[in-house]
């Protein structure tokens, strides 16, 4: 079986996950004599509701902190009614009451009750649709809006088993968890009771880290395959006055290095802070201040390339993606590319050349962005084109025919956009023939939209990882005080710096001319 487990854990890894999930939903297929080209027992369990109704739900563990779950309720509509949920809301709100002694009435008591949160407006248009599906109102939900976003849960729209919501408790007003490594293992510790993962690093590094150390003790042959939302301190200039700066690079490292033995593949991804603007943009309006926006860039591209895992006819496993990527057996770490949408009218030239972004190297100059062009010497890389005509096709295939050793191209359909998709596409993507609606969602067949998605190992993660043993080099000089306060000893550092170095000449490889340029660089900026 190529069942896959899905770990998410931290407010912009469940952001991510949250689209990754509404995509899935897209995939599923109700009409007699339509088959979906997705097997949905990959990322899917089978059961019952209390009711008796078949379900399908997410092979999926939720962390987050409470107070991020918004709206969602324990059953997520599944094991529980309105009526039930409104008990279970009843019963948390009494646990919030506020009781004052009435003295001018005579010591009376008076209760303060904390009002019920709203669902948001698109989740409120969705239950409308759903009551009203026999009446065929195909499309008048509306497609969501910035403004409807409090939190991630007020975009989705796949039911979730009571045990995937795994709910943190909240911090003081006072206490932040960025940068905190040990307090997240504690967390760990203290809630999980013990697989493709997504978490942030800044706030669930270490939490993320005591998991999969826990789940490689019980399971240490089955492969992992790891997408960490690194901070931005590192990309964004590092200052030694900015404690909280510090705490985040040494945090960032302390997991990326640990996950060089936790994980099969690990492909760390960059801090939307840090995108630049560029070529890579055209098509889209993208605000790179929105969470709900730049989660849904990145999970269009996560959700690509992972779908052959999920394909109908597919041979792909975990197993044998991180194998292609690591056919050397010496590179666990992986860059995620790509470009969304595709032009109408495809130039291999300006378009391959000059409009695929790397979300995994910081590539940025100032304000500019240095276009991701494909490097040469790539140890491996694999695309993943949605949508693509066989004129499209054969572009793509001209065009990589000079790359070594020769990538693999799977093509796939078309990327759905859900109502749940920010609209920030210049030009509307174009109704998709091959997605029927949902009985108790009804919608128009979802439009959708061309992209090139990729994974590839690469002499330019080198740079990576120099970065960062930089970084902690000069914390470990600048501000001891800093790993102090963390928890983390001297020798701990020291461990740390070399073993980044290390992995910095393991990936220098066949680009030594430019990492010579790269360590004089950063030798001046030490100085």
């Amino acid at each position: 079986m190529k069942e896959v487990i899905y770990i998410q854990a931290g407010h912009f890894a469940n952001y991510v996950g949250t689209h990754f999930w509404n995509t899935q939903e897209s995939y599923f297929t109700y009409e007699e004599g339509e088959e979906s080209e997705v097997d949905h027992d990959v990322s899917f369990r089978e059961g019952l509701s209390l009711k008796g109704d078949q379900t399908y739900c997410p092979r999926l563990l939720v962390f987050d902190r409470k107070v991020n779950f918004g709206t969602l309720s324990a059953a997520s509509g599944l094991y529980g009614d309105d009526e039930e949920e409104s008990a279970a809301q009843s019963i948390l709100q009494r646990k919030t009451i506020w009781i004052a002694h009435d003295y001018s009435r005579g010591g009376g008591v008076v209760e303060y009750r904390q009002e019920r949160m709203p669902k948001s407006r698109y989740q409120q248009r969705l239950d409308d649709e759903a009551q009203d599906a026999d009446k065929e109102i195909s499309g008048q939900v509306k497609p969501v809006s910035d403004t409807d976003i409090r939190y991630w849960s007020d975009f989705n729209r796949v039911f979730l088993h009571p045990r995937t919501l795994q709910r943190l408790p909240d911090l003081a007003d006072w206490e932040s968890a960025e940068g905190d490594w040990y307090a997240g293992k504690d967390v760990f510790e203290r809630h999980v009771s013990g697989l493709q993962v997504i978490n942030d690093t800044g706030s669930f590094g270490g939490f993320t880290n005591a998991f999969l150390t826990s789940f490689r003790d019980d399971f240490p042959k089955l492969p992992c395959l790891a997408f960490p939302l690194l901070s931005s301190a590192v990309s964004s200039g590092l200052d030694p006055e900015n404690d909280l700066a510090m705490r985040k690079v040494v945090n960032d490292a302390l997991f990326i290095n640990s996950l060089d033995g936790l994980a099969t593949m690990t492909v760390p991804i960059h801090s939307p802070e840090t995108w630049a603007a560029g070529e890579w943009l055209e098509g889209i309006s993208l605000n790179r201040n929105s969470t709900h926006q730049t989660s849904a860039v990145l999970s269009a591209h996560i959700e690509s390339v992972t779908l052959p895992l999920r394909l109908k006819g597919s041979a792909e496993d975990l197993a044998s993606v991180c194998g292609t990527l690591n056919w050397g057996g010496g590179n666990r770490f992986a860059h995620l590319s790509g470009m969304l949408p595709l032009p109408p009218s495809l130039v291999p030239e300006r378009d391959f050349d000059r409009k695929i972004h790397d979300f995994s190297v910081q590539l940025t100059t100032g304000s500019k962005v240095r276009p991701a062009t494909v490097n040469r010497y790539d140890y491996a890389r694999i695309y993943v084109s949605r949508g693509f005509s066989s004129f499209d096709r054969r572009q793509l295939d001209q065009w990589t025919e000079s790359q070594r050793p020769l990538p693999q191209s799977i093509y796939a359909p078309a990327y759905p956009i859900p109502t749940s998709f920010p609209s920030f596409f210049t030009s509307p993507p174009a109704p998709s023939p091959a997605q029927p609606a949902h009985p108790s969602r009804v919608q128009n067949r979802l439009p959708s939209t061309r992209m090139l998605s990729s994974l590839h190992t690469t002499p330019q993660t080198s740079r990576f990882f120099g970065a960062y043993a930089s970084a902690v080099d000069k914390c470990a000089r600048l501000r001891p005080d800093v790993l102090g306060a963390m928890g983390v000893e001297k020798d701990e550092v020291r461990e740390l710096r070399d073993g980044l170095w290390a992995l910095r000449d393991e990936y220098a490889g066949a680009d030594d001319s430019e990492l010579e340029a790269e360590a004089e660089t950063l030798g001046e900026d030490e100085e």
